[in-house]
């Protein structure tokens, strides 16, 4: 074999700086070019984001301005007919696509509805009356109140039929709209609420302007009450907003998140008196206008409901890179729509990544490091023999084989030691002993802790033999590991015969305790398949607690992730003193599931430890 021959060091010196200066040539190019690329874009992207802001200014403005025109008509003249109605607002109506719907809602006495609904049959539709939403969201005749603001002129009719006699005051979220309308006398925006077909799924606005006796708005807060005549209402269909302002802009790979001004936090003063309301029991109104939030989906030209945390998340997705923090406006526009201020946020999505591609800073880097390593490799290849390079590149080669194998078996053994490790303790609490966090102890403020217990197997332990009995109890606790995966559940240990479940935690959850509430159903219909199959009369008692808990992992060998406090005593309370086959759960439980669920009240029932408590029986869900 070739011996490498012996060099000294100084002759590697000129390829050495020819190396040295070539890449630092060829980065410093790749820097410059690569930060005129992400200034270029960021312009590219303000441009973008003003021409879409500018464009959805324009429309809004556009759109609420037939309103105010409707608005102006109706206070122009003291009494408006339909067919005049029905011709002024035709234009509008052709001219906004977005546009669902116009309509006049005069205000209406309670004396007076009786030849209100009269006289409109008369006028308008045979079957008319003033109407009103159910608890289910069907239309129903409205409800004795002191006054009503039935919709009377609606235009067009077609798709907004269940509009024509809808009560506004009986709604409580428009209530709350058409209460700061007519006190401060100014038009408001605000979330659409299903105003024409019940929970309208498509997000879009309603704007609501009132409409004053002799055409002047009043100056005190009382003669505007007194002199009320009713509320033009405009309803605008959220897509058509999006798509009509942005057609010809350019969108792709984008979300924008458009949201009126935060309505004020001051309730406005109640429309009607507080008196006993059929409807107003079964919907809910927080007093506060519904912010206008969405979100437009450039991608799918979906509209929809912006959550709670879509601003935020909008904010974080901003496509411009120079965007200091912590407020993060570089793709925040304000826009003044009818006086109003409105903010508007773009973010890319993950595609945009795509379509960045720094071509030019890598072709100069590419460029630059084709002509260091020419002349480099020239220097090096003189400088070495072909024989020593394959004898080194083949040791490097085989040191890297066995390097790969055994990091996969390392990765092998790794994933083995931790499945036995998500045997024993839940997911979260692995990843935090992996952290090497110390003490895992922490609170829950509520969770629903489940307990079963085999009724008779002491008895049934006796006259079998000890392998049958960890047989069965394997059957019945495996059935019952499955059915607390299905539902999302953890279970904490077994004790004897006794089987221990939790929901809400380690990672919280809302609906936990309908978690436990179905795992339970399922355990009793299990437990009966079970006792087929092992032709024995299997039952259990099941007792079930809602309630705060302290849970962690105790323990230096055989450690376990367990549970303390009163919740667990009283669940296990609730099926020690139960009945078998049923499941008994507590007062606490009964309140969060009797929507949802059927029970059956046992009564006050003597609890050791705790005295005298009230507990139900669940018997199953009830009929959707």
């Amino acid at each position: 074999m070739l011996k490498k021959l012996p060099l000294s060091w100084p002759r590697y010196i000129p390829a050495g700086l020819t190396l040295a200066l070539g890449v630092g040539l060829s980065a410093l190019t790749f820097t410059l070019v690569w930060n005129w690329e992400d200034r270029r874009r960021d312009y590219e992207m303000h441009r973008r984001i003003d021409d879409i802001s500018i464009g959805i200014e324009r429309q809004l403005n556009s759109d609420l301005d037939a309103v105010l025109a409707l608005s102006d008509y109706m206070k122009a003249f003291s009494v408006v007919e339909r067919s005049s109605f029905t011709s002024f607002v035709d234009r509008p109506l052709s001219v906004h696509p977005s546009l669902q719907m116009l309509a006049w809602a005069p205000r209406v006495p309670n004396l007076e509805r009786p030849n209100y609904e009269a006289k409109a049959r008369t006028e308008t539709d045979p079957s008319f009356e003033i109407t009103e939403r159910g608890p289910g969201g069907e239309l129903r005749k409205a409800g004795q109140r002191s006054e009503y603001f039935p919709a009377f002129y609606v235009e067009p009719t077609a798709g907004n039929e269940t509009t024509l006699g809808f009560d506004l005051a009986g709604h409580p979220e428009i209530r709350v709209a058409i209460d700061r309308a007519r006190d401060t006398g100014e038009m408001v925006v605000t979330s659409y609420v299903g105003l024409t077909q019940g929970n309208s799924p498509e997000p879009g606005l309603l704007a609501i302007v009132p409409i004053y006796e002799n055409s002047t708005k009043p100056t005190t807060l009382e003669s505007r009450r007194q002199r009320l005549q009713g509320f033009i209402l405009g309803v605008f269909r959220g897509k058509d907003i999006f798509q009509t302002s942005l057609k010809g802009r350019n969108t792709d790979y984008l979300t924008i998140y458009l949201a009126s001004e935060v309505p004020d936090k001051q309730q406005a003063p109640p429309l009607l008196p507080h008196a006993i309301d059929p409807v107003m029991k079964n919907l809910s109104a927080d007093g506060k206008i519904q912010q206008f939030a969405v979100l437009f989906q450039s991608s799918s030209q979906q509209v929809l409901t912006a959550s709670a945390g879509a601003k935020r998340q909008v904010k974080s997705n901003c496509p411009i890179l120079d965007n200091p923090g912590p407020e993060y406006t570089a793709c925040q526009r304000l826009l003044k729509i009818s006086g109003r201020q409105w903010s508007l946020y773009v973010s890319a999505t993950a595609e945009i990544r795509r379509t960045r591609k720094h071509w030019r800073s890598w072709g100069t880097l590419t460029l630059g490091m084709l002509w260091t390593l020419i002349p480099v490799t020239y220097m090096l290849t003189s400088l070495s023999r072909t024989a020593q390079i394959e004898k080194l590149a083949g040791e490097r080669i085989l040191q890297a084989e066995q390097l790969q194998t055994a990091y996969l078996q390392l990765e092998l053994e790794q994933a083995k030691s931790e499945q036995l490790l998500l045997n024993v303790l839940p997911a979260a609490i692995v990843l935090r002993l992996k952290d090497k966090e110390q003490n895992i102890a922490e609170s829950f403020g509520e969770v629903t802790v489940m307990f079963a217990d085999i009724v008779g197997f002491t008895e049934l332990s006796s006259r079998i033999s000890a392998t049958a009995v960890v047989q069965v109890l394997n059957d019945i606790f495996s059935a019952f590991d499955h059915l607390a995966d299905r539902h999302g559940l953890e279970k904490i240990k077994t004790i004897g015969d006794a089987y221990m479940v939790v929901g809400g935690l380690p990672t919280a959850r809302a609906d936990h305790a309908e978690a436990i509430a179905n795992m339970a159903i399922d355990m009793l219909h299990e437990i009966r398949l079970l006792s087929l199959n092992h032709s024995e009369p299997f039952s259990i008692r099941i007792g079930i607690s809602t309630g705060p808990v302290v849970a962690g992992v105790i323990g230096l060998k055989k450690f376990i992730y367990d549970l303390w406090g009163d919740t667990v005593n009283i669940a296990s309370r609730m099926e020690s003193h139960g009945i078998t086959g049923c499941i008994q759960v507590t007062a606490e439980t009964y309140e969060i599931l009797k929507d949802k669920y059927t029970f059956q009240k046992r009564g006050a029932i003597q609890i050791k430890g705790k005295g005298y408590m009230v507990t139900y029986l669940l018997t199953g869900k009830k009929d959707d």
